[in-house]
């Protein structure tokens, strides 16, 4: 069974969120580096807000910068706080860092 949070084909749910009309939110862990930015790229060049997370500061002000260059179907003067990335300096795999989270 899938659920929205997991489960299911990663790769089929990227591409229904690339395909879909209208602007999502996308949480991406491990934004910093490989497939996580490649899709935080492609994901912001589509239009859709991406709030992500990686355990490499150096690494989220690198990507801010580039999605900052991104062409997206959003004009600046429409893009309101919301819809511009978040990204945030967390490692998943410990506990006490997420829970700061809530």
């Amino acid at each position: 069974m899938t659920t929205p949070f997991g489960g299911g084909n990663i790769v089929g749910r990227a591409a229904a969120v690339t395909a879909g009309a209208g602007s999502q939110t996308v949480l991406i862990t491990g934004v910093g580096k490989g497939l996580g930015r490649a899709l935080a790229l492609e994901l912001a060049k589509k239009g859709h807000s991406v709030v992500g997370c990686s355990r490499s500061q150096d690494r989220l002000t690198s990507l801010h910068s580039e999605l900052s260059s991104v062409d997206s179907p959003l004009s600046d003067s429409a893009v309101s706080s919301s819809d511009k990335p978040f990204f945030m300096t967390v490692d998943v795999c410990h506990r006490d860092h997420l829970k700061g989270l809530r």
